[in-house]
């Protein structure tokens, strides 16, 4: 009874940690390409977990515009990222992705103006 209590408590602690340290693992410089079909470019995203802030930026990503972005809806957990980011126009980029076991890759895929974007992004040195 006594072991499956600390068990029980153990898995407990490490779900309640655990997000905390990812968070910390996402923060920093992340870049790599895109692709949507036949059109791909570069994507650069800038993670302050701590203040749970973001900001993405796009080369040929047609109607998003070439400055960085604020993110919104920037949702952490575990050693998954989601978030979304209003164009330039209308649209609106929205993505999910997961960290690599390394902790070195970013990969995941979103929806803007209709479409399916795949990317791949990897940490930056400071």
């Amino acid at each position: 009874m006594r072991r499956t209590f600390l068990i029980s408590l153990a898995a407990v602690a490490c779900s309640l940690f655990s997000p905390f340290v990812a968070a910390d693992e996402l923060s920093g410089k992340w870049s790599g390409p895109w692709y949507r079909g036949m059109t791909s470019g570069t994507m650069t995203l800038e993670i302050d977990a701590t203040n749970e802030k973001a900001r993405v930026r796009f080369t040929n990503l047609e109607n998003f515009g070439d400055d960085a972005v604020p993110v919104s809806k920037l949702e952490i957990a575990q050693k998954t990222l989601k978030f979304s980011a209003a164009s330039a126009g209308s649209a609106v980029f929205v993505a999910s992705s997961t960290l690599a076991s390394d902790g070195k890759v970013l990969k995941g895929t979103a929806e803007y103006e209709g479409f399916r974007i795949e990317f791949k992004l990897k940490r930056k040195s400071n």
